[in-house]
């Protein structure tokens, strides 16, 4: 790996971005390779994508497309996103001295990203053992569906296919109706993310004197680890959650108002006194709708509720609803996305030439202030640098550091953990995969809220003792840590708080930009005490602009960002996305913006405030439909269960209660692979993609009468056994016992106090030289005070004693004793 060199290269600053001076060869197409690329040049990488020169990355033939280079190639928008930032070339990869260049190039990288099939990678030397043999010093991602070995590694799949088997669409969407995917490509985004994570703790971990490595990353592994923790859950309570939309009792719900729609969580719903009645008036609900008290109550609030919210404009509710202190956001439709008051504020979009005209790209998912995000570069035409970076890179192999240890990533790094709920939780717990400490900071008066939330899947059950320890959802995302309390609003609590903050590398947080302002915590407040301190802030709109101190979750976060919209039915309400994805988002981006500030300090001694807006870390989700609706002047259409470019696609009707199978054909080979297992007679207009996107309900038909013969399993595993992409929709029990994830040993099982042994899934990323730390069990409420205390700071007996006399900190929450509410 060659020394880091962070001098001047943003034309504006003169600053460098963290990934200044580090080459990456993209040998990957499609959505999740090329993604993880994008973000690596967007943080400074010198990026190039190598395509083949017969046939070039799928992307480019996505419609609709826009003139690109001076040869009129037209390229579809999913690649100019994928692949903004990058410089292109072409080589022959079929001949033996196409592949000899292929080689020098790699000799010329410090990494390479590749998706290819096995047969491929095998032929081109990409596997590991030829890789790592030849090309020791040098990083590979592999980023592919299911991994090179188990029952699924040779199955077919696309986001449809990874929603449905992974347990997304299982609890999308309404009862009775077919359930729904989430709306967009998300799974290979996300993917992409963890890639870019990965690649960039691997480097790190060469050039502090390790080797290259293999970075290990599975779409169907990530979209189970971003899923709500269904399979946590299902094993903690034997219950499922319901596939269910806009009814009550939901934890959210979307409703109309006169100009759109706007989502709500249930404690907003209920909150009649504290919101509704002061933005309505007290008599405008009937008594026993103010006061539900069984579901047709609950039926009637929502009802008269809507009615009352369908008269009113929805910015001008969200204000007020937000000034009141309540979850309630704008559901935004892409155009408004584009248009956004907060967005517009904060400079969020990338403006890239085209000739005749600008657009408008998603910019940082994360701010780093001290080497930002780089936006200058268009996708390029096909071989459009082969000559430039051919004269640039051959000959100069990369200066490599000597072999050394094989320590993790992030070892010796401590962090300290403000956080709360998924997002913040689930960026450190990556984080500690990768070697870090991490020391959770609760108090015993404001736990993390995630420790109480089993509701979501329990319903009306009653509460066992020791409930704020029985939480699927925290004990899932918060394994590996030291667990702390402390009373941060006691100057004692904060004073000790700024002791351990003292002896970090690390702090995160995810509270609005006030809470940490009003603790006196703030980064300016931090870096006093600690001057190279890396800071990580998660607010949902970010530290400034007019929506700065919104109230969010995932549910608000994903309205702004224009998610919701883009879920549901064709023709109806927006649905909220069940598996709240602008959480595991954000974590994912969180800790990706952590390691580049840990690079950065590394080569400058610097520290930075790294700031993770989670509307904006999710917008890149939905650039290639952005690009779109630019191009057409309004949305386009909600995909519900189809795949652009994919026909036929949907999720069809199988044998058995409830039992759904996806099928989606991207390739003419597919088709015609399909049509022989369902013996479909041939059917000219049907050989084209646009023929049979015209013809689309009598296909549907076609399909959905040879499925519904079959179990959903069965339907699956034929279709796949014959090249055609498909999976069953499964529910947490399927995916709990699914064989290619037992195959893989994805799920490790763990020993918790008060809950017992279950199984939980494992980091989404695998490392080759560097495995990720073996994890423990979640902590128990102050679980670690003693030794955080006594072993970290250096704290005397009788201190601590004092500490937890004072009730500064403790192992239940104020008002409890011995796992039950204390009656005062």
């Amino acid at each position: 790996m060659e020394d880091i060199d962070m001098a001047g290269d943003d034309a504006t600053t003169g600053r460098r971005g963290p990934l200044a001076g580090l080459r990456v060869l993209d040998l990957s197409a499609g959505l999740a390779g090329p993604y993880c690329a994008r973000l690596l040049a967007g943080y400074g990488a010198d990026v190039v994508k190598l395509e083949q020169r017969a046939t070039p990355d799928w992307t480019r033939a996505c419609l609709p497309s826009v003139p690109i280079g001076t040869a009129g190639e037209d390229a579809g928008v999913t690649y100019l996103h994928v692949n903004a930032g990058k410089r292109g070339i072409t080589l022959d990869l079929g001949s033996a001295a196409g592949v000899r260049l292929l080689h020098d190039l790699i000799d010329a990288a410090d990494v390479v990203v590749e998706c290819r099939p096995e047969s491929e990678r095998n032929r081109l030397g990409l596997d590991r053992e030829s890789f790592e043999g030849r090309h020791p010093g040098t990083v590979l991602a592999s980023v592919t569906d299911f991994g090179p070995e188990g029952p699924y590694a040779s199955w077919l799949a696309d986001d449809l296919v990874h929603m449905a088997l992974s347990g997304w669409m299982a609890v999308q969407g309404e009862a009775g109706r077919p359930p729904l995917a989430a709306g967009g490509d998300y799974i290979s985004y996300l993917t992409g993310q963890v890639a870019a994570l990965g690649v960039v703790a691997a480097v790190m971990a060469a050039e502090a004197g390790g080797r290259g490595q293999v970075v290990d990353v599975r779409a169907f592994e990530v979209a189970v680890t971003s899923q709500l923790y269904d399979t946590v859950a299902y094993s903690y309570t034997g219950r499922k959650r319901p596939r269910r939309a806009n009814t009550a009792g939901q934890p959210w719900v979307v409703l109309p108002t006169s100009d759109g729609h706007v989502a709500a969580a249930s404690s907003a719903i209920r909150a009649w006194d504290e919101l509704w009645s002061i933005v309505f008036g007290p008599g405008s609900l009937p008594p026993r709708a103010m006061a539900p008290i069984d579901d047709a109550d609950r039926d009637r609030h929502l009802r008269v509720l809507s009615e009352l919210i369908r008269g009113r404009e929805k910015r001008e509710l969200v204000e007020l609803c937000q000034t009141l202190g309540h979850l309630v956001g704008e559901v935004h439709t892409l155009t408004e996305v584009l248009e956004s008051p907060q967005l517009t504020a904060r400079a969020f979009f990338d403006e890239l030439d085209y000739g005749d005209r600008t657009l408008r790209h998603p910019g940082a998912p994360a701010r780093l202030p001290g080497s930002p995000w780089r936006a200058r570069r268009r996708a390029p035409a096909h071989g459009e640098h082969t000559e430039e970076v051919l004269a640039e890179w051959l000959g100069t192999p990369r200066r490599r550091a000597p072999a050394g240890g094989s320590e993790r990533p992030l070892h010796g790094i401590r962090v300290v953990d403000f956080t709360m709920g998924w997002a913040g939780p689930f960026a450190t717990q990556l984080l500690s995969d990768l070697g870090a400490e991490v020391v959770k900071v609760e108090s015993v008066t404001r736990t993390d809220w995630w420790r109480t939330a089993r509701r979501i899947f329990t319903g009306d059950a009653p509460d066992p003792d020791y409930l704020w320890e029985q939480s699927p959802l925290f004990n899932s995302v918060n394994e590996g840590k030291l667990g702390v309390t402390l009373d941060l609003a006691h100057e004692e609590g904060r004073a000790v708080a700024l002791r351990l903050i003292r002896s970090a590398d690390l702090v995160v947080e995810n509270f609005t930009p006030r809470v940490m302002r009003s603790l006196r915590l703030s980064f300016d407040d931090l870096r006093v005490v600690n001057p190279d301190l890396v800071m990580v802030s998660m607010p949902g709109f970010g530290l400034e602009g007019p929506w700065r101190d919104y109230r969010s979750t995932a549910l608000i976060t994903e309205s702004a960002a224009g998610l919701t919209e883009r879920c549901g039915y064709r023709g109806g309400v927006p649905q909220v996305i069940a598996m709240s994805l602008a959480d595991s988002n954000a974590g994912i981006v969180a800790a990706f913006g952590a390691v580049l500030a840990l690079r950065h300090r590394r080569a400058t001694g610097a520290g930075q405030h790294v700031e993770v807006a989670q509307v904006e870390a999710v917008i890149g989700h939905l650039g290639a439909e952005l690009l779109q609706t630019q191009l057409a002047g309004r949305s386009p259409e909600r995909r519900e269960n189809t795949v652009p470019g994919a026909a036929p696609s949907g999720c069809y009707r199988a044998a058995g209660e409830d039992s759904w199978v996806v099928v989606s054909v991207r390739t003419d080979e597919q088709w015609r692979a399909l049509a022989r297992v369902l013996g479909l007679a041939v059917t000219p207009s049907w050989s084209t993609v646009p023929g049979r996107l015209a013809d689309r309900s009598r296909i549907d038909a076609e399909v959905e009468e040879w499925t519904r013969r079959r179990p959903a399993k069965e339907a699956a595993g034929i279709l796949q056994a014959n090249g055609v992409p498909a999976a069953p929709v499964a529910d947490a029990a399927e995916v709990l016992a699914d064989p290619h994830l037992a195959s893989t040993g994805f799920f490790h099982a763990l020993d918790r106090p008060h809950v017992g042994t279950h199984r939980y899934p494992s980091a989404p990323m695998r490392l080759s030289g560097t495995p990720l730390r073996r994890r423990s069990p979640a902590p128990t409420l102050g679980r670690h005070n003693d030794h955080v205390l006594r072993d970290l700071l250096g704290m005397e007996e009788s201190e601590i004693v004092r500490l937890r006399k004072l009730g500064l900190i403790g192992e239940e929450p104020l008002g409890t004793k011995d796992g039950r509410v204390v009656v005062q």
